[in-house]
């Protein structure tokens, strides 16, 4: 029998993160030691007291369909004490929802805003599900590229609105770039934001993974900004629990009322188990987080180095996540490739290293690194691609 995929299946482009990470697996499988730049999670493991309190509510038979589909009132309390500690932010429990991961509240926020031929801009570097996203929700993603320091201007940005444009996604810490806007420069887009209909998708998963003294800002927390942003995090990064799957997002309540919707004929929302042991993850002893950040801020200074001594390659330092983000074009000729799918794919396969192309992302003369992984294996990978480009 002939199976006709729908055009939006047969159109999808797979995630190059997950794609690298499997290949990854696999020669790890045929016995290669691979040093694993590529996956974009922690290495750590997820604190003791949450992995507990998932325990506990198992022992108790927390194990029904959570309701509502938006999420249990427990955990939205939680976020929204989360939101006003961390991010200077005052949600009601009715304009905050959960989903099963952050990944899955931006599914669930484009299918809720997009109609065919709306626009969503996109800067450049973009995480590899936003262009994907959108389009699956019949969008168009218009693609901003950045200034010399990784970031869209307001000039950009003015640029790029038009009628159509539905949203405009900014992502703060970056991934993969890494870099953070200051107040100032969301300022500045805040301004050219506020003269359009568009709302604003701010992903801050990564908020508490920074490596300077301030903490970043939260964009809807600026004047004019919190009736039209939809802010975006979780749990994934910043308490080690990628495979949990707990997201949440505060926001216009409309618009949180049509993803609790969507949820409800999708997933009916979050595990359970997992929803409570969340509460305790959102308000529970925080010194975990700073441990893993002062962990991250550490490795980050070893990758850096480790990548500016090698002739080519030249390596920003970014402001947060756990990801640098190279311009290897320096390297192309040595190597006879013409872009960074070629320098990745060398490499993996020469020096047993493992990273994601900058194509992927937009960038065709950068590569994706993640230091979230042990120091140990960050001197050996860095030590095997300076033989190789030696």
């Amino acid at each position: 029998m002939n199976i006709r995929l729908a055009q939006r299946a047969a159109a999808l482009v797979p995630s190059a993160t997950l794609a690298v990470t499997e290949k990854a697996r696999a020669l790890k499988a045929r016995g290669v030691d691979v040093i694993a730049f590529a996956a974009g999670q922690p290495d750590f493991d997820t604190p003791a007291f949450i992995k507990q309190a998932a325990i506990s509510a198992l022992e108790r038979g927390d194990t029904k369909y959570p309701t509502p589909a938006v999420g249990i009132p427990a955990l939205r309390d939680a976020v929204c004490a989360y939101f006003r500690q961390f991010c200077g932010l005052d949600y009601a429990p009715n304009a905050v929802c959960v989903n099963v991961g952050a990944k899955d509240t931006l599914y669930l926020a484009f299918q809720a805003l997009i109609d065919p031929g709306d626009e969503v801009i996109v800067p450049v570097p973009y995480w590899v599900s936003y262009p994907e996203q959108v389009r699956l929700a019949g969008g168009t993603p218009v693609f901003v590229e950045p200034d010399a320091n990784l970031k869209m201007t307001p000039a950009a940005l003015a640029a790029a609105l038009t009628p159509r444009t539905r949203a405009v996604i900014i992502n703060s810490p970056s991934n993969p770039s890494g870099v953070a806007y200051s107040a100032d420069e969301l300022a500045a887009l805040a301004e050219v934001i506020a003269g359009s209909d568009a709302l604003v998708i701010a992903d801050e998963i990564y908020h508490r993974l920074y490596f300077g003294q301030q903490a970043p800002v939260a964009l809807a927390s600026l004047p004019g900004m919190f009736a039209r942003t939809l802010s975006v995090n979780g749990c994934s990064k910043t308490y080690a629990m990628t495979g949990w799957r707990l997201g949440f997002a505060g926001g216009p309540q409309p618009l949180i009322k049509a993803i609790g919707q969507l949820q409800g004929q999708a997933t009916s929302g979050p595990t359970s188990f997992v929803q409570t042991a969340c509460v305790d993850a959102l308000t529970g002893d925080q010194t975990c987080v700073d441990e893993m950040r002062a962990a991250y801020r550490r490795r980050v200074e070893t990758m850096v180095a480790g990548l500016r001594a090698i002739d080519g390659v030249d390596c920003p330092m970014p402001d947060g996540t756990f990801y640098v983000f190279p311009d290897v074009s320096g390297t192309f000729a040595r190597l006879g490739v013409s872009d960074a799918d070629g320098f990745a794919e060398r490499a993996l396969d020469q020096a047993h290293v493992a990273m994601v192309s900058g194509v992927a992302f937009g960038m065709p003369k950068r590569v994706r690194l993640s230091f979230a992984t042990s120091d140990q294996q960050i001197e050996t990978g860095l030590a095997r691609l300076t033989k190789m480009l030696s």
